[in-house]
């Protein structure tokens, strides 16, 4: 009997001793579970709330909150670190957090400064056993938000004191980031008025950038600054759809443009490209690095194209990885170019480096593949501010880099200039002595052939007579065509022009036509002279005069029996000058003939050429354009005439 009490009684112990350690594991498990709550007591003017919360994750997204706080209330973790990030998950995202407001001062709120969030619902206790819903989010109308702020704001219940345990849940296709703080009236405030004018010094600096790089390109039509506008705009629009100000101000009732912020990353890839191809001039420089950023611009048109048709949160991976090769591509380029020696990259290279860093950090914060801080969702505004010093720098470095090569080249061009005048100026000089050689070497033989002729004037035979005939017709010719030749190069030669004055071109025309009355006769042509008697022209009246004898002469060999040549006159006062025109109703030209006949020793036909040197028109030419003036021919085509235009200054 004895034996079995003490058999009982160590059972009892053990049993004790067992349901003691039962219940020490329980209450340790149900301390596991519980919130440790926020003093407000000691807290200053703001708490971080991350270390302060609890974690439950929901895969499915289907349970209610009365479940959350019953059946899965076990399954909260604490978070040990400021900020939240859960990256880019289909998950819904519980939290909790308790408030001891014992003895709180003033009124407290909840401030989430990630204003990307799809969804947060704030579940606040209503006091019956209730809970009060406040749904809020990037994806809903801004007139939800129980506060007007970019952030979402939520007031806290702190006047009844004691400890309140809260609920949020979150939820998106982007990227679920949290940076949730406590701030007193006074802090909250204080907050808003420092983002106020830090957001406002960084849009004003953007915009003013835009606003003088647009004028820059209207005033110098560089395509280097609408690019460069083009960049800072999608700056702009990428930093106002992510920093909650496009809903806040610009599209509040329209939430479904925040989703569409994607669009930013294309224009600053497009935008940078164009920009990276004419400021660093690959297309005369790098031509294989220009062919490159080709193929990248055709590579962006696709994924523009796919981004449409992709769901999120596959979409935002697409924009990601854009931006992503973004970086890789262009910080390659810039370090590349530069080490080729194109000085002018180096600002550039400084420019994009840093900048397309904080992009990539940035994009790494919201894949999670990297701590979220409260640096993370500020990175784009560093790096948009860092390009837009850099670059205004750099856009005048290149001027001056484009400025002192454009010296250079000009420096290079007048050298070579000068080096081809004095070739030129030797090259007149060795035609003027060949051409006084030349006549020197004609005119002896020519001479010998006049004597020879003389001698032979007597004892011409019949057959003997046509021979010399044609010494002489030869010996006129000679001696035409080396004074011809020489006067033509002399007046080209001449540095000065001829001594001028005010001329009547209907009375040297008048005379003309007086001295080639008989040959006129001959040709049987009529000639009218309707030039105005009161045109007077600035020209030197002896080569005027030797200008029309030439034009009329081939006017009237030219034309047909019983033709006519008229001459006539139109002045433009306001241009200052009056045209002369000469037209018969000869042979014509064809077009072909038009561009060279006021060439050097250009003839067109045989008698012209048995007849001509080719030679009158072009010193007709010369001589007229030493007087500031033109001359020039038309012909409707072979057999329908030739006009023949003298424009000269009025007097």
């Amino acid at each position: 009997m004895i034996i079995d009490v003490m058999l009982g009684e160590g059972r009892l112990r053990k049993f004790h001793t067992l349901l003691l350690l039962l219940l020490v594991f329980l209450s340790r498990a149900a301390w596991g579970v519980q919130v440790s709550p926020v003093s407000l007591a000691e807290a200053g003017e703001r708490v971080s709330l991350g270390e302060k919360m609890q974690i439950l994750e929901d895969p499915e997204g289907n349970w209610s909150l009365d479940q959350v706080r019953t059946h899965f209330a076990s399954r909260f973790r604490n978070n040990d670190s400021s900020a939240l990030n859960f990256g880019f998950t289909q998950s819904t995202i519980w939290l909790r957090f308790a408030v001891d407001a014992s003895q709180a001062q003033g009124s407290w709120f909840l401030v989430e400064r990630y204003p990307i969030l799809d969804e947060i619902t704030l579940f606040v206790p209503d006091g019956e056993g209730g809970f009060q819903e406040y749904a809020v989010g990037d994806t809903r109308a801004f007139s939800l938000r129980p506060m007007n702020h970019r952030s979402f704001v939520f007031a806290l219940e702190t006047d009844s004191g004691g400890v309140t345990e809260y609920y949020i849940k979150i939820r998106g296709k982007g990227a679920l980031n949290m940076l949730p703080m406590l701030y007193s009236a006074k802090g909250l405030v204080e907050f808003t008025y420092l983002e106020q004018l830090l957001q406002g010094l960084f849009y004003g600096s953007l915009v003013i950038m835009l606003v003088y790089n647009l004028l820059l390109y209207l005033s110098l039509r560089d395509n280097v600054h609408l690019h460069f506008v083009m960049f800072l705009g999608g700056v702009i629009y990428f930093n106002i759809c992510v920093s909650g100000f496009g809903l806040q101000y610009l599209w509040p009732e329209w939430p479904k443009v925040n989703e569409y912020f994607w669009l930013a990353t294309y224009i600053i890839a497009l935008s940078l490209s164009l920009y990276s191809r004419q400021f660093l001039q690959l297309a005369q420089r790098f031509p294989r690095y220009e062919r490159l950023l080709q193929r990248y611009q055709i590579l962006i048109g696709v994924a523009f194209l796919l981004q449409w048709l992709l769901e999120p949160p596959y979409s935002y991976h697409l924009s990601t990885i854009v931006a992503l090769i973004t970086v890789v591509l262009f910080s390659w380029l810039g370090w590349t170019v530069w080490r080729q020696g194109f000085r002018v990259a180096r600002l550039y290279v400084l420019a994009w480096s840093v900048f397309l860093l904080t992009i990539f950090l940035f994009a790494l914060g919201n894949l999670g593949l990297m701590p979220y801080s409260v640096v993370v969702p500020y990175l784009p505004h560093f790096g948009a501010l860092w390009v837009v010093v850099m670059l205004s720098l750099a856009l005048g470095d290149r001027i001056r880099f484009l400025e002192n090569e454009r010296k250079q080249l000009a420096q290079e061009a007048q050298h070579t200039l000068e080096r081809h005048l004095a070739d030129i100026e030797q090259m007149n000089q060795d035609k003027s002595m060949f051409l006084q050689y030349i006549s020197h070497e004609l005119n002896t033989p020519i001479n010998w052939i006049g004597a020879a002729d003389t001698l032979g004037q007597g004892s011409q035979g019949e057959s003997e007579a046509d021979v010399w005939a044609m010494v002489r017709k030869g010996q006129k010719r000679l001696t035409g065509i080396v004074g011809t030749s020489l006067r033509y190069f002399d007046l080209s030669d001449r540095n000065q022009p001829p001594l001028m004055g005010a001329c009547q071109p209907m009375w040297v025309l008048d005379a003309l036509i007086r001295d080639l009355d008989e040959q006129i006769e001959r040709a049987g042509l009529t000639v009218r002279n309707r030039v105005s008697p009161n045109l007077r022209v600035r020209a030197c009246e002896s080569e005027l005069k030797e200008v029309f004898a030439m034009a009329l002469d081939n006017a009237l060999r030219f034309s047909a029996e019983g033709g006519s040549v008229e001459i006539t006159s139109d002045v433009d006062v306001p241009a200052g000058h009056a045209d002369i025109c000469i037209r018969d109703e000869g042979k014509g030209a064809t077009s072909e003939q038009l561009e060279h006949i006021l060439e050097p020793f250009f003839v067109m036909g045989s008698r012209h050429h048995e007849e001509g040197f080719g030679l009158s028109l072009a010193m007709g030419r010369v001589m007229i354009e030493q007087v500031g003036g033109q001359l020039w021919a038309e012909s409707a085509g072979p057999g329908r005439g030739f006009t023949l235009h003298l424009r000269l200054p009025l007097a």
